[in-house]
């Protein structure tokens, strides 16, 4: 019988591999730096995507680490897997860009694998938040890696962390995205304040507010030049969520029970933010998931992020990333450059909506 048969719980909707704790990147702010430097084993990996795929229902598979690409020849194992017995999985890898190939590239795409490459704006800040281990340069590394996708007309998008002491530098993000010329869509990540960025700082809501304000006259204006329409993740997501009204944490698989992010030693916890808390351990690829610790951390996570409902910008944002909210100590508290930057896109996806009367909230007047 299935896990899901078994115990009654929800099935896996998103599962994140961690494929290697290896990274050839050393970025200052990485969360996940404090990952065993030790690779995946193939039979863990293996039995991650089959408990996953199981339940026959639709799940995301992400591609994660370190670097993930340390392990493409894994990864190529496992999306074949996915493919030969017809999971429907929806596969994603986030990348530092540094060891994409056109080889590399091309697979993904025939495979339906979609891309995302790390990236902080232009080379001096690259350069300065995203160190190579060799001392190579972060940005020249990353560039190839765009141009060996565009070159086999591949388009990616871009995933933008924002510190407190590089946020006055955001706008360049926009011309680094249209200098590329194959990224469709650009979104921000808002610190989290764990492994190396324990050290860091989020920026605070005003100075994330005027940041995206001049990042989005940046990009209208380079679009008049070039013609090309860059998206804005979390703009995107504001029209979704009115469009469709599903707009309860629907990111958050983690509160539903509906999570399995898997360590490289095949240990599974609810949240990227969970891993290596043993309070937080949900099971392993090899027992499954414990059903009453899936209800108690699910239940943690909703109390936590509770505060989110009475928000009038609710319909339009979703709720926060818990990932986001909880610290280095363990303490679950607002995020305000999450909140500010939420805002500031559900206000211009308004904007451009136009003349409808409809408030954050979904009342007229």
């Amino acid at each position: 019988m299935t896990e899901t048969m078994t115990n009654n719980m929800p099935p896996i909707r998103m599962l994140v591999l961690t494929l290697t704790g290896r990274c050839n990147f050393a970025c200052r702010y990485c969360y996940a730096s404090d990952v065993d430097q030790v690779d995946m084993d193939e039979d863990t990996a293996v039995k991650a995507v089959m408990m996953a795929g199981q339940s026959g229902e639709r799940y995301l598979l992400q591609f994660s680490g370190g670097e993930p690409l340390l392990r493409f020849p894994l990864i190529r194992k496992l999306v074949h897997l996915v493919e030969e017995h017809h999971f429907d999985a929806q596969m994603q890898i986030q990348t530092n860009g540094s060891l994409l190939t056109r080889d590399i590239g091309r697979f993904l795409y025939d495979h339906n694998v979609g891309i995302g490459i790390s990236c902080d704006g232009r080379p001096s800040v690259m350069d300065r938040t995203r160190k190579m281990k060799d001392g190579g340069s972060s940005s020249k590394a990353a560039a190839q890696g765009f141009r060996n996708l565009a070159e086999e007309g591949i388009g990616t998008g871009i995933t933008c962390v924002v510190t407190d002491d590089m946020v006055d530098e955001l706008p360049g993000i926009a011309d680094m995205a249209q200098f590329y010329g194959n990224v469709h869509q650009v979104g921000f990540d808002i610190l989290r304040e764990q492994g190396r960025g324990s050290t860091l700082h989020e920026p605070s809501a005003e100075a994330m507010t005027r940041a995206l304000e001049k990042v989005y006259r940046r990009m209208d204006m380079l679009e008049k030049v070039t013609g090309r329409h860059i998206h804005f993740t979390q703009e995107d997501r504001a029209e979704r969520l009115d469009r469709t009204g599903k707009y309860e944490f629907p990111q958050c698989y983690a509160m539903n029970g509906e999570a399995a992010f898997v360590d490289v030693h095949g240990s599974i916890y609810a949240c990227s933010s969970l891993m290596g808390r043993d309070r937080y351990l949900l099971g392993t690829v090899e027992t499954g998931r414990n059903p009453e610790k899936v209800r108690e951390v699910g239940a943690f996570i909703k109390a936590a992020m509770s505060r989110c409902r009475s928000c009038e910008y609710f319909r339009l944002c979703g709720g926060g990333c818990f990932s986001r909210w909880l610290d280095k100590d363990g303490h679950v508290r607002l995020s305000e450059a999450e909140c500010a930057m939420k805002k500031f896109f559900i206000k211009k996806y308004l904007e451009k909506k136009g003349g409808s009367g409809v408030t954050p909230c979904g009342r007229g007047g």
